[in-house]
């Protein structure tokens, strides 16, 4: 009889711990939050970057390297990208935002706060318009990744300007942002504190209050005008076709 009892419990033990390892191996389960000591750029870049090489690779992939479930994402960043895991080549991948990897990639930082910071990463090759964004939040010394969005409106080729959007002229900007360039501070989706770097040029028109138009002269810029920028998206910032000032609210 005790023989008996020792065996069911035994047995109850053993499908605890297989229960136990189902759940942690299906995702039921997550290591502890862990974050990286680097800037927001350069964690965005480590894990894109070994998300891309194991994409490309002919011998793996992200899933089977067990990236989605690396230990910098978010717990909820890890479950979304477990059930949106790739199995065809004509999916688009959820951290690449494509559906064949590009070789070469660009990171722009949109904002860095205190406890918050967005970096965009930027495909670079011919017909590759979709962007990655990455959201990336302080805990502690470090930072982890949030949320990660995929985006092609900016970036569409049949728009006029792939950059058209208003906002506060300003070159007194604190890092990560170059105080050697003027940016575009703007609103977007209800949240205020997004930046631009402008790049102008001899083809750089600028459109004064009264309607006048005129080559810009940045020497002449004051801060913060309230202006639209139109102009053309690149690795690295906007090339201004066009600087509107509006009147200040």
């Amino acid at each position: 009889m005790n023989r008996k009892i020792l065996i069911v419990g035994g047995l109850a033990v053993i499908a605890v711990i297989v229960i136990a390892t189902i759940f942690i191996r299906g995702g039921g389960g997550f290591s502890p939050q862990e974050v990286s000591t680097e800037d927001p750029v350069n964690t965005t870049l480590n894990f894109y970057e070994a998300w891309m090489s194991a994409a490309q690779s002919t011998t793996t992939n992200p899933y089977q390297e067990e990236l989605d479930q690396t230990a910098i994402l978010s717990k909820e960043l890890r479950a979304k990208l477990k059930s949106a895991e790739v199995r065809s080549d004509n999916e688009i991948d959820p951290v690449l935002c494509q559906t064949s990897p590009s070789s070469k990639v660009a990171a722009l930082p949109v904002y860095e706060r205190e406890d918050s910071a967005q970096v965009v990463v930027l495909p670079r090759g011919e017909g590759k318009t979709e962007q990655s964004i990455f959201t990336l939040l302080k805990q502690g010394d470090g930072w982890y990744i949030d949320s990660i969005e995929c985006a092609a409106g900016e970036f569409a080729p049949e728009r006029e300007f792939s950059f058209d959007t208003e906002g506060y002229l300003l070159k007194s900007v604190p890092a990560p942002l170059d105080s050697n360039y003027w940016h575009l501070v703007f609103e977007e989706a209800g949240e205020m504190g997004h930046a631009a770097r402008l790049y102008f040029d001899g083809a750089s028109t600028c459109v004064g209050l009264d309607g006048n138009e005129t080559t810009c002269d940045s020497g002449q810029f004051t801060e913060p005008s309230k202006v639209h920028i139109q102009g053309q998206m690149t690795e690295t910032g906007v090339e201004v076709k066009r600087m509107i000032y509006e009147e200040g609210e």
